[in-house]
């Protein structure tokens, strides 16, 4: 074996339970097959290795130590399954104590060269959002797995709105190389505006002011879906199973997220990432919240009702856009669309504002395609920037690419749902690219571009 950890080579024979296995270590990958035919060959990347442990003998007595069993092992690791990940692990053992230390050692020395991987995590848990099972989830799908790769979690339970937010804002967050949440759209809200408004605080920014370049914030960011719909979630991962989630989290992939922030005409009132909506989903949202004891079938009930009882809403939207068509093309990691409009910039192309004006049905700037698994390809498939969508009451359907708009409510008003959370102020400026940083893939690491 070299002394270059990225040079190790091991190749041994173990048994896994009675059946004996020839297993080899070389360029960052386990293979293992059958000695005797059928042989079926498994290749085991080392990235997707989660741990590695010696197993303990078994204790004779309960009040007895435990003690190593120095001939044996179990490798940790997950494994693709469609869109989800699954937790597996494969335990060896060996005659020869020597020949496993060998194993245990380089294999360990592998992952401890992963150094985007978490070792001390805050999480916070949101025990009021969607089914009010987040904790429960925390439990079930990630306390386990986080011992397992040994990751030292700090869990703190929201007891109220903006909690979270609050706690980011005022507290030392030196310790921790991570932070994650439990919970829907609107807890990784409340985590990334705290984030972001801690920024500004450090770095002396104003954040009220629409000129300012709001910073980035450096922590990775996670999110374990617990909420209604986990629609951030659903769209990062193709997925809202709370194991993808945490696998993401300990693996610390990340991809990029935008932001977007919206003032009013004094102040920042919040970032979002997934979709800002007057008109019908924002009275969804406002009127839902007194049926929380429904769980999700709250939207249902409510959606329906309102749906029954809608005139429409008056007002005046202006969009401010490269062009005025819609490219049918999907998003996905590493977009040339996005990656050449990020290179560019607005001050290369030419942008100009467009104004359009009469009774809405709903009004929508999509920051992502909003999918869910209600709706695999979300409202905004092709969404780039913030992609505007204006139903009119006729129910007729127009859909812009833009990078900033503003709204203005003309007569009677509505109200804005913002990731989830509502928004009374009516009259809105909302400009797109904001931020350029991390947030998790969710975990995969949201990294907010």
């Amino acid at each position: 074996m070299s002394g270059n950890i990225k040079d190790s080579v091991l190749l041994s024979t173990f048994y896994n339970g009675k059946k004996k296995l020839r297993i080899i270590f070389h360029n960052g990958n386990i293979v293992w097959d059958s000695e005797k035919p059928p042989s079926d060959k498994y290749i085991l990347p080392i990235e997707n290795v989660i741990s590695v442990h010696y197993n303990y003998l078994r204790n004779t007595h309960p009040s007895e130590n435990r003690e190593i069993d120095p001939n044996c092992f179990t490798i940790h690791y997950s494994e693709r399954k469609y869109s989800k990940w699954v937790h597996k692990n494969l335990t060896l053992k060996h005659c020869d104590p020597l020949q496993v230390a060998s194993w245990v050692k380089a294999l360990q020395n592998h992952l401890q060269s992963f150094i985007k991987r978490p070792k001390h995590l805050l999480l916070f848990v949101n025990p009021f959002g969607g089914r009010r099972n987040a904790l429960q989830i925390y439990e079930k799908y990630g306390k386990h797995l986080f011992s397992i790769a040994g990751v030292e979690v700090t869990v703190n339970i929201s007891q109220r709105k903006d909690q979270i937010k609050d706690y980011i804002i005022n507290h030392n967050l030196d310790m921790f190389d991570s932070i994650a949440c439990v919970g829907g759209d609107g807890t990784l809200s409340e985590l990334f505006n705290g984030l972001v408004l801690r920024e500004c605080h450090t770095k002396g920014v104003d954040s009220d002011d629409i000129n300012q370049n709001l910073p980035s914030p450096k922590i990775p960011v996670g999110i374990i879906p617990g909420g209604s719909t986990d629609t951030i979630a659903y769209c990062i991962h193709g997925t809202t199973d709370p194991t993808t989630a945490v696998l993401h989290i300990i693996f610390g992939d990340s991809l990029g997220l935008d932001l977007v922030s919206v003032y009013d005409e004094h102040k920042l009132l919040r970032l979002y990432a997934s979709v800002l909506s007057y008109g019908y989903l924002g009275d969804v949202a406002y009127n839902s919240d007194k049926y929380r004891w429904m769980g999700p079938h709250r939207y249902d009930y409510s959606g329906f009702k309102k749906l029954l009882r809608n005139k429409g809403y008056q007002g005046e939207i202006a969009i401010y856009s490269e062009s005025a068509e819609v490219q049918e093309l999907m998003c996905s990691e590493n977009c040339e669309k996005c990656e050449l409009s990020k290179k560019n910039g607005c001050d290369k192309v030419v942008c100009k504002w467009q104004t359009i004006s009469g009774t809405f049905f709903m009004l929508s700037g999509a920051n992502i395609s909003c999918a869910c698994s209600r709706s695999p390809k979300g409202i905004a498939p092709y969404s780039h920037l913030v992609l505007i969508q204006v139903l009119w009451t006729c129910h007729l359907s127009e859909a812009y690419c833009a990078r900033e708009f503003c709204f203005r409510a003309v007569g009677g008003h509505s109200r804005w749902n913002c990731d989830g959370e509502i928004q009374h102020q009516t009259n809105i400026r909302a400009n797109n690219i904001v931020i350029s940083g991390q947030v998790t893939y969710l975990f995969k690491q949201i990294k907010i571009n």
